[in-house]
């Protein structure tokens, strides 16, 4: 008998040791989680980045992306609502991560594209049309050249001149790198001040982003 209670008190002490050091480990972790805030945003939002919306509520709604990538073709539609809606609220700001065989390729023809301030509308094009220039195992960008030629006042030249701008590394670079350190591996992943989007849906966002408005 004797026995079996110094089992049981030893079994006892155990136990609570053990919910201790987890309670020890899940307070420690969400100190770092914490104290980690000011670095992540750092690494979210970067000065070079596209940013659309005047953001009068201080909300930064971070989208990495990939102009190659067909689930930021499809969520495209929804980000945009989110800006048409809330444009005076938030900021949305463009990061890269480069996935695909032509992805980088792109990056640098769209950053290219803001020296004649037609971002918007050459992102339009490479999404609308990225079935005929990035079809699986029969990629075509060279296609994109002749696709670009509906935008009005767009000069082809020009830009085909400015993507070779060695500043376009760079800042694949560093939005490649600031994914690894977030843990992002995939496109499109969407924070909202910090926060990263679980579920890819309209609601999903809306909810997250209105969260932030009003609370």
């Amino acid at each position: 008998m004797q026995n079996k209670k110094l089992i049981l008190g030893s079994l006892v002490v155990i136990i609570a040791i053990f919910v201790s050091l987890t309670f020890l480990y899940k307070s420690e972790k969400q100190t770092e989680i914490v104290s980690s805030v000011s670095n992540i945003n750092e690494l979210l939002v970067r000065d070079y980045s596209m940013k659309h919306g005047e953001n009068k509520k201080n909300i930064y709604v971070v989208e990495f992306l990939d102009p190659e990538c067909e689930s930021c073709a499809l969520f495209s539609p929804v980000v945009r609502k989110l800006y048409k809606e809330y444009h005076e609220d938030i900021q949305i700001v463009i990061k890269y991560l480069a996935n695909h065989k032509n992805s980088e390729f792109a990056i640098k023809l769209l950053e290219a594209s803001r020296e004649q301030n037609k971002y918007d509308e050459v992102l339009d094009v490479i999404f609308e049309k990225q079935p005929l220039w990035a079809q699986h195992n029969n990629e075509k960008p060279e296609l994109l050249w002749e696709l670009l030629t509906v935008i009005p006042n767009l000069d082809i030249g020009k830009l085909k001149n400015d993507m070779n701008n060695p500043k376009y590394d760079e800042i694949i670079n560093t939005d490649t790198s600031d994914a690894r350190k977030l843990g992002v591996r995939g496109t499109p992943t969407i924070f909202v001040n910090g926060v990263e989007l679980k579920t890819l849906s309209t609601k999903a966002l809306f909810d997250l982003v209105e969260a932030e408005i009003y609370k």
